[in-house]
């Protein structure tokens, strides 16, 4: 038996190279992961004599996972792993694999940001996670200000681990560099073999809806709504007679909201934007805390040769019912937000 191809010491799931092997008879392939073994399975050789494993990593992705940012720094220690191959009992090799849903360009020896972008617009009050290699447990920083002054700090991520989630929203970033959130225009964050642009954006918008989902690399990233959000009310529910008068029972509120993205301003939005709405977990942000919603329509259209920008569309329900009305108005308010003058009404206000 000799093995003609083999999955490389570091792999994603999805490009992950398949098993090649050439025997005249059967042969025992495993995968052990964690210390126990999650498969076994008898393979026999095709009329050529060779024996194909294809699309191992689809199962080296069911033990994978991400998790959503705590604090200021996370490591993810479920998003990737050791993976041991054995054949007849005997280990073969062990190779580092990283979750991905999609195929990817990335080189998995240098994959740098782990993420479909390389460069994102952000706001001040919103959030933004980056994830990657801290280069000695430290992301680094460089930015400019308003007088196009150069800044530069770090942050350092405690704790041990290959790959590492960090908030990095304007806000901690002008704090890092100590200075006001007002005055920084951009900066780059800095991963083991890539980086991370952020523009940030000051304009005043009347409305912001921010969501968080878990991209093809199941790495947490945000995304700012400026559009018009509208809600269309429904329910479920049965109905019964209770002496002579007809009332309701077992209620489920099935309200669907569609938000308008607002205006785009780089082409990677709309892969920001296709992460989102293609993602197996999404969260919005209302009255500071994150609830999980499924997208259930959109409309999301790009033409890949012309420069114009097209809004993205798309709906969404509570992924718990019982959280319907819980968003009132803006998720987030804009540092230049003046507020409803003294006297004014601006606790009823609407989305759009």
């Amino acid at each position: 038996m000799n093995v003609i191809q083999r999955p490389r010491a570091r792999e994603f799931c999805a490009t992950m190279r398949d098993y090649i092997l050439s025997a005249s008879s059967g042969v025992t392939f495993a995968v052990s992961y964690g210390g126990q073994t999650i498969l076994e399975e008898e393979y026999v050789p095709d009329a050529d004599g060779r024996i194909h494993i294809r699309r191992l990593g689809e199962f080296c992705e069911l033990a994978l996972w991400g998790v959503w940012c705590a604090g200021e720094t996370s490591w993810q220690h479920d998003a990737a792993g050791d993976f041991t191959f054995l054949i007849d009992g005997e280990e073969d090799m062990t190779s580092f694999v990283m979750f991905s849903r999609m195929q990817t360009c990335k080189d998995a020896d240098e994959p740098g940001v782990l993420s479909e972008v390389t460069q994102k617009v952000c706001r001040p009050g919103v959030p933004e996670y980056i994830s990657g290699s801290p280069v000695s447990k430290r992301f680094s920083l460089s930015g400019r200000d308003r007088d196009g002054a150069t800044l530069s700090a770090s942050l350092t991520v405690s704790g041990t681990g290959e790959i590492a989630t960090a908030e990095v929203g304007p806000d901690t970033a002008a704090s890092l560099f100590g200075i006001a959130a007002d005055r920084l225009m951009s900066y780059t964050v800095q991963a083991d073999g890539g980086s991370m642009e952020f523009l940030v954006d000051h304009s005043f918008y009347a409305s912001m809806l921010v969501f968080r989902f878990k991209n093809v690399y199941d790495m947490p990233e945000t995304l700012c709504c400026t559009g018009p959000l509208t809600m269309a009310a429904s329910q479920e529910s049965t109905s019964a007679y209770h002496f002579g008068v007809e009332r309701r029972h077992g209620i489920r509120v099935t309200d669907t909201y569609t938000i308008v993205s607002g205006p785009l301003f780089l082409r990677s939005d709309y892969d920001l934007y296709h992460n989102l709405l293609n993602s197996r977990e999404a969260e919005v942000l209302a009255d500071g805390q994150w609830l999980p919603v499924i997208i259930t329509e959109q409309k999301l259209e790009r033409d890949f040769r012309l420069s114009a920008f097209s809004v993205v569309e798309f709906s969404f329900r509570m992924a718990d019912s019982r959280q319907n009305g819980l968003i009132k108005r803006c998720a987030v308010s804009t540092p230049s937000d003046p507020g409803p003058e003294e006297g004014e009404g601006g606790g009823d206000e609407t989305l759009g």
